[in-house]
């Protein structure tokens, strides 16, 4: 009787063992256990469920959102793979329902997502294309082959589409085909190729990225996910440690891309020539920014679009390389700041007629009030390259510069945002962008986290070439 005891337990062990999910022979792991929403988020789960064995979401009469929900992967970032899933979109045909996926993305600070997209509408002449969010739109539609060169220009051609190809009904289930290899995206629906695109316009291809599920705006509707697989390639480079952490950032810039390359766009306000060599003590070897006088950078949702870029929760870290080759530290340098007391964040320098020279502080407003620390830039050489970084992390909020703790003091609370515009190289003044930047920039992000000491210092290293 034991024996036959430790033999049936055993048999179940192994039977439990092998339902453990886990990568298939093809290569493919599920990313979905048609159950529950397990390692998904999404920024207001009410509009996200399991319905037909499929992650749904869902926009009701009575229960619609003001922006766009996504529900994010919370795997890591993607570089090179292979994505398999079985789609639809349940509506009324309206020309205004449309729905897809996001990869190679990067999370916003309002929950929103920018980054390459595979993208389905009713009402178009198309039903599936290759696209990019808050980027350069339209990448291939269904029947294209885009490549685009070096400098941004963008050359399209047909692709030949099978017989049948393009004979699929949104409403109805299909299985999503996405290769991201390198430079080249390929997208086939039910087996057979629909859109290809060769990224090689190094200030626009995204190499790495979040995945998320898309709910987008629009009148009542359904869009469900099942069979969702993914089969990681191996990346040519592999991305490197800054690499990833700045593809984890909610908002990165580096100034001296194309202004047109930005991703979120940029306004460029006041005299900026990009792609300037840069020069002066600290300059990192080869690299290009962006050199201004009395200018600022306009923080855009998209260039028709309000402005809604506030962090909330308790931590954020932002980030920007800067130089004024005078030493004259007064500007707003990134900020989300009004008038005195309506702050969300702001990172700036200053010369008060009472100090003996320029100051740079950091300041927050949390629920419980407003909070900022500073240091003199006497400390350091004035004239030089500048890695500023405010962090807070929701117990102390400190401002570091070229890697040392320069200013900290204890804080706490919930982050307060505003409908003030956020500004890099300016603050807002009763929404007018006041104390504009005269000097040079080459980067910035902002986190919606806390950086480790350990993320930091990969931070201050230079990119690769």
């Amino acid at each position: 009787m034991r024996f036959s005891i430790l033999l049936l337990l055993g048999g179940l062990a192994a039977g439990c063992h092998s339902l453990q999910p886990g990568p298939a022979r093809d290569g493919f792991e599920s990313l979905f256990d048609g159950r529950t929403l397990d390692g998904w988020r999404g920024q207001d789960m009410s509009f996200w469920s399991i319905e037909d064995g499929a992650i749904t979401g869902t926009i009701a009469p009575d229960h619609a959102p003001e922006l766009n929900q996504y529900l994010v992967w919370q795997g890591g970032l993607l570089d090179d793979f292979e994505l398999k899933l079985t789609f639809r979109m349940r509506s009324t045909n309206s020309p205004l329902v449309n729905g897809g996926f996001q990869f190679r993305s990067r999370r916003l600070p309002n929950g929103d997502v920018a980054g390459y997209q595979v993208d389905n509408n009713y009402g178009q002449p198309w039903k599936a294309r290759l696209y990019d969010e808050f980027g350069r739109h339209n990448l291939a539609l269904q029947g294209e082959r885009t490549v685009f060169d070096r400098e941004g220009g963008k050359h399209t051609g047909p692709l030949p589409l099978e017989p049948g190809a393009a004979d699929f009904r949104l409403e109805e289930w299909h299985e999503y085909h996405l290769i991201a290899q390198g430079r080249n995206l390929a997208l086939r629906v039910n087996g057979k190729p629909i859109a290809e695109v060769t990224d090689n316009d190094d200030d626009s291809f995204e190499p790495l990225g979040l995945l998320a599920l898309q709910l987008h705006t629009g009148p009542p509707m359904k869009v469900q996910f099942k069979d969702i697989r993914l089969k990681r390639l191996r990346p040519v480079p592999k991305p490197s440690g800054r690499e990833r952490l700045w593809a984890d950032a909610a908002l990165a810039w580096q100034f001296g891309a194309r202004p047109d390359a930005h991703q979120p766009p940029l306004q460029a306000v006041g005299n900026i020539i990009p792609q300037v060599p840069a020069r002066g003590p600290g300059a990192r070897p080869g690299a290009v920014v962006a050199a201004m006088e009395r200018a600022y950078f306009d923080v855009q949702r998209d260039l028709n679009q309000p402005r809604l870029w506030n962090v909330s929760g308790e931590a954020l870290t932002v980030y920007l390389r800067a130089r004024v080759p005078d030493g004259h530290w007064n500007a707003g340098l990134f900020a989300k700041r009004g008038s005195q007391g309506i702050v969300n964040y702001c990172l700036f320098g200053a010369n008060p007629g009472d100090s003996p020279g320029p100051t740079i502080g950091f300041e927050i407003h949390t629920d419980k009030g407003s909070v900022m620390v500073s240091f003199p830039v006497s400390q350091m050489d004035a004239t030089a390259w500048l890695d500023l970084i405010g962090r807070y992390d929701g117990r102390n909020i400190s401002l570091l510069c070229n890697g040392r703790v320069m200013a900290e003091r204890p804080w706490s609370g919930r982050l307060i945002g505003n409908s003030e515009p956020t500004f890099i190289g300016a603050t807002a003044i009763d929404d007018a962008p006041e104390l504009r930047f005269t000097g040079e920039m080459e980067e910035a992000a902002l986190w919606t986290r806390a950086l480790s000491a350990g993320e930091m210092a990969t931070l201050l290293r230079p990119p690769l070439p």
